[in-house]
């Protein structure tokens, strides 16, 4: 069976950043982030939302596997 590892994970799996100063859980993935690199998801979410007219429109992408792009250049990393 995996372990999972997102308390003791030490770095980022998206940049490789450390955890040290928070750690959090991709809303597209099952990936550990840093703040940062969720900071850059919310950001998605918001292009997503504002893209689509519906509030709820990025709710549709929860857990999908894949960061989605957005058509104003957001990008994952």
């Amino acid at each position: 069976m995996p372990r999972n590892t997102f308390f003791i994970q030490k770095f980022c799996d998206r940049c490789g950043r450390s955890l040290a100063d928070g750690r959090t859980m991709s809303f597209f993935t099952n990936a550990t982030l840093c703040i940062a690199c969720s900071d850059k998801e919310s950001e998605i979410r918001s292009k997503i939302r504002e893209q689509e007219g519906d509030p709820n429109a990025d709710l549709k992408y929860e857990g999908c596997g894949v960061v989605p792009q957005t058509n104003q250049g957001v990008s994952n990393g």
